[in-house]
């Protein structure tokens, strides 16, 4: 003969368990990170190294010269692998190109949406944050634009390393090509 006790004990642990379940599924639900927009998805689609690297969105409050810019928040972002010539180091001159260089880089990214990947480093001596950059929208990296457009020249410092190769590339196709710092003097001269 059944305890006519047990049955209702028995019902009772049943309910409790789904209704664990059910919190433990509306507990996941709310943690899950929010889906990838369209411009993420191309990024990762051209990129495919940077899938599971830190990234931050973030606004370009100014930029500082042609390789480093300062957010919104108020970081400092040293883009990472290219280097641009020169426009404010104290006590040294201008260097060539160093005006068209830092120009340009404020006519993309200041005032723009952008995300931020980390390498492997993530803070330069000087405390600013070592980023690959890419203009919300778009899915070809800033770094590699000014590489490919002739406004800088490779920097690879160990760690950061990741697209090295890529840097060099495009550091060679803007030579070949007279681009920007490898282009005539002369008319780089009457650009200043």
């Amino acid at each position: 003969m059944s305890n006519p006790s047990f049955v209702p004990n028995k019902q009772r642990f049943r309910s409790r368990i789904l209704l664990l379940c059910a919190f433990m599924l509306l507990l996941a639900a709310c943690s899950a990170k929010p889906a990838k927009d369209g411009a993420e998805a191309a990024i990762y689609k051209a990129y495919p190294d940077l899938k599971g690297r830190p990234v931050t969105l973030t606004e370009v409050k100014r930029v500082v010269d042609g390789d480093t810019f300062e957010t919104a928040a108020g970081e400092k972002v040293r883009l990472i692998g290219v280097n641009t010539p020169e426009t404010v180091k104290p006590g040294s001159p201008i260097q060539p190109y160093g005006k068209q260089a830092s120009a340009f880089t404020k006519g993309k990214l200041t005032g723009q949406s952008v995300y931020l990947f980390a390498d492997t480093g993530d803070k330069d001596k000087y405390g600013r944050l070592l980023r690959y950059v890419f203009i919300r929208g778009e899915s070809v990296m800033f770094n590699e634009t000014l590489m490919r457009e002739g406004y800088a020249n490779t920097m690879t410092i160990q760690p950061n390393v990741m697209f090295q190769d890529l840097f060099r590339k495009a550091e060679k196709e803007a030579r070949e090509a007279k681009r920007g710092l490898w282009g005539d003097p002369e008319s780089a001269a009457k650009k200043k």
